[in-house]
């Protein structure tokens, strides 16, 4: 077995080779980032009301405005309901069938829908409005489900089949499910669609920070923040799109051909050689390893080869199959990897409650959503500048809190404004601070996460990790929905939350130029000196020794991410 960080070190971590390898590989990033959030246009907040003909039918009555009709139609506001009177006894240009005073009833002839800006959404096509509003929450949580799901079936391919190739049928489902999403005839159809959308699209994204983190040995900081950047173009460009489409048909279509000139990438982009020595195939990863050496104008001698070699005792140590249950068994790291698990959950929860909100927030939704990338693209740049000075703890804690702060800053100045637009635009700009925030927590928290955890059990840890960060995301729409019956409380569970995430993160060690662990034993070791425990050595180590007794050896192949 072959230690590929030792070859990096000869040939270079970040070569010119690796750089053009890992801009190959972003493109992956921007499908991802153009689903993940394509629903705060296909499904963008309208403007409706009952329908009530004839009222509604201008031929009929030509002289009657929208707001006459609205006056006239819809009780206390609330355009889930119309005046119960009877319809039929209108007679054109008559409007003695109005009758105020009749009660309320739900609207019996569909709705009328504002086409501006958007000439059709999925609300507007199946009715997702009302009582049937939460069929699009559930639809919007179901894609989140479907993330879940490609990051587990696809971790078992990645370490089958390789990272290229996993890569690459990530790329043709998403391009396949993202254009027969566009297509679906009815709206069960759609949900099922889009659910594998999400399957494909996020494997490939997850699988391409995977490659380049592999690539890139110690520059893994730098290479994997920008794996974000690279979903953050995605997130920004449906902006783009959705301007121009203003149909959630031709939306869907146009976003989903973004996959394509990933099929001329692959054709330069080789397995991981990473994978290949992990796999014990030596040969296939010294030739890639060459190709590397070659382009980053290096060479590989046999004496590289040779300090290379990883003993065959620690080899079989670091061979062995651990399973996710192995997290929880010793003492500390088991109290790490709770903490870790809320810290993931928050974050995506919170991340996606901010994104997918961006159409409720005063101001143009296009705006909104580009403004909303941008200040993530801030906490990236902010996180990789900041991350190997202020260390990985001191930078999570502090953006925990400023996700948090801004958000119970931001309700409280739109729930106070009272037709303030001076505080209402502040509320907003506390909002994207917040997103800046969130952005920032989650570039930290996964090469924090894959820090803490020893070798044997890394690829464990941040499959754990994303399993509680889809539990987040799948709950955002449901939390984002509460503010139709108490506006200032999502924003509320988002910032309380962030906080209490932010005060566990003082508890975490700190990793910054810390040797990373290979084992469990050298993992506990490592905890007990951040928390400077008095314990003697001999006694950890046998609490370390009774845990790990009690463990049982798994087959289970490791599901990363």
């Amino acid at each position: 077995m072959i230690e590929f960080d030792r070859i990096l070190d000869r040939i270079g971590h970040l070569g010119r080779y690796q750089l053009f390898l890992c801009f190959l590989v972003y493109w992956q990033g921007i499908p991802a980032g153009l689903h993940s959030i394509a629903s705060v246009f296909y499904a963008a907040p309208v403007s409706y009301r009952c329908k009530v003909p004839p009222l509604d039918n201008s031929t009929l009555y030509p002289n009657l405005t929208e707001a006459e009709i609205v006056n006239y139609t819809v009780p206390n506001g609330d355009t889930c309901f119309r005046y119960g009177y009877n319809l039929s006894t209108c007679e054109p240009p008559s409007t003695s069938c109005v009758n105020m005073s009749a009660s309320a009833m739900r609207c019996d002839q569909g709705y009328e829908y504002d086409p501006t800006p958007f000439s059709s959404t999925v609300d507007m096509e199946w009715n997702l409005v009302c009582n049937r509003k939460i069929l699009g929450t559930m639809a919007t949580s179901f894609f989140f489900a479907g993330m879940w799901t490609g990051a587990v079936v696809f971790g078992y391919l990645a370490d089958l089949i390789g990272r290229r190739y996993t890569i690459l049928i990530a790329t043709i489902g998403t391009l396949i499910s993202g254009v027969a999403t566009a297509f679906a005839p009815w709206f069960e159809l759609f949900v099922v669609l889009r659910f594998f959308s999400a399957v494909f699209s996020h494997a490939g994204f997850l699988f391409m920070f995977v490659y380049v983190v592999e690539i890139t040995g110690d520059k893994r900081t730098l290479t994997g923040v920008h794996t974000h950047t690279a979903f953050c173009a995605g997130y920004m460009l449906n902006s783009l799109f959705a301007y121009f489409f203003r149909d959630w048909r031709d939306f869907y279509f146009y976003l989903s051909l973004t996959p394509i000139p990933y099929f001329l990438f692959h054709f330069f982009v080789p397995e991981s050689p990473r994978w290949h020595f992990s796999n014990g195939r030596d040969e296939e990863g010294k030739k890639i390893s060459y190709k590397f050496a070659k382009n980053n104008k290096k060479e590989i001698t046999e004496a590289d080869w040779k300090e290379a070699e990883v003993a065959a005792t620690d080899a079989q140590l670091l061979n062995k199959k651990y399973s996710s249950l192995d997290l929880f068994k010793p003492r500390l790291m088991r109290l790490i990897t709770f903490n870790c698990m809320y810290s993931w959950l928050v974050t995506a929860m919170v991340y996606y409650g901010l994104s997918l909100n961006a159409g409720a927030l005063a101001g143009d939704i296009f705006i909104n959503n580009l403004l909303n990338g941008a200040m993530e693209i801030v906490g990236y740049l902010f996180c990789q500048f900041t991350m190997d000075r202020l260390g990985r703890k001191t930078l999570l804690t502090m953006m925990m809190f400023l996700q948090g702060f801004s958000c119970l800053i931001s309700t409280a100045l739109n729930e106070l404004s009272n037709g303030n637009e001076a505080m209402v635009t502040a509320g907003v700009v506390f909002a994207f601070i917040g997103k800046i925030g969130t952005a920032g927590s989650f570039a930290i928290v996964y090469n924090f996460t894959a820090e803490l955890y020893p070798t044997v059990l890394r690829g464990n840890a941040v499959g754990i990790g994303s399993m509680a960060a889809r539990v987040g995301s799948i709950s955002s729409p449901y939390i984002i929905l509460l503010q139709d019956y108490i506006s200032w409380l999502p924003f509320v569970i988002f910032g309380v939350m962030s906080i209490i995430a932010g005060g566990l993160g003082f508890l975490f060690p700190e990793t910054m130029n810390k040797t990373m662990p290979q084992t469990i034993a050298e993992a506990e070791l490592f905890y007990e000196e951040a928390y400077s425990r008095k314990k003697s050595t001999d006694h950890l180590k046998g609490e370390i020794n009774e845990a790990m007794d009690n463990s049982f050896d798994s087959n289970e192949s490791v599901t990363k991410f």
